[in-house]
């Protein structure tokens, strides 16, 4: 089978998921899976708390608006 050309953001892409299993010290796929597993908490969490500073209509530390009715009570 060809190997199949990459576009230049394809490849920068698997460099830094290379560089970053090299960082982890990843030695057996129980590792991979353990940080997949908190990269994508990470990204639903951060997702998660866009969307309600977008529904409260201020950021979490913004507190010139701490007088509304809507709050913010942790996770």
């Amino acid at each position: 089978m060809a190997k199949r050309n990459r576009s230049p953001e394809e490849t920068e892409c698997r460099d830094k998921i290379r560089d970053l299993l090299q960082i982890s010290n990843t030695s057996s796929m129980d590792d991979i899976q353990d940080l997949f597993q908190e990269t994508i908490a990470e990204y639903i969490e951060n997702g998660l708390d866009a969307e309600l500073d977008a529904e409260l209509g201020y950021s979490r530390y913004d507190y010139r608006y701490k007088e509304t009715s809507n709050s913010r009570n942790r996770h």
